[in-house]
């Protein structure tokens, strides 16, 4: 079952172009090490107009990039933490790209545990999702902690 509750929204406008995407994110501190559980539940890609929604097989590269972001998140953090991901939703090759999935991951991570980060931080990582669609970035996996992006 998902808590729609949980549901963070990220949408920006940047020089016209839209970024976009809906995580849903389950996090608990931990007494061992940080854990990363997938729990995909999507239907992928129905129809044109309606949000994709990432299922147990596909979407490969979003959910790398989902992983990437909570990897930066934890590396901010001085808690461990057990994240179940439960829902990942964009338009793909429209709103939604990896990069956008990984920044939005960060965010609602940041938001349910009170995380701070530096703002200098924040908005590099910002821009450097904003130029995802620029040089077919919208198709490489995003380091956040490097800030490049992996093939």
């Amino acid at each position: 079952m998902i808590n729609d509750k949980l549901d963070f929204r990220f949408l920006k406008v940047n020089n016209g172009k839209p970024f976009f995407a809906i995580i849903n994110l389950e996090v608990i501190r931990s007494d061992a090490e940080n854990e990363i559980i997938e729990e995909y539940l999507g239907e992928g890609w129905k129809s044109q107009g309606i949000l994709e929604s990432v299922p147990i097989n596909g979407y490969e590269s979003w959910k790398k990039a989902v992983k990437n972001g909570l990897e930066f998140a934890f590396s901010k953090s001085n808690e461990k933490w057990i994240v179940k991901i439960k829902k990942v939703e964009g338009r793909i090759a429209i709103d939604t790209n990896p990069t956008i999935v990984g920044f939005a991951t960060i965010l609602a991570f940041c938001e349910q545990t009170n995380l701070k980060l530096d703002l200098d931080l924040k908005n590099e990582i910002e821009n450097f999702t904003f130029k995802s669609w620029e040089d077919k970035n919208d198709e490489r996996i995003p380091n956040f902690i490097s800030l490049v992006y992996n093939k």
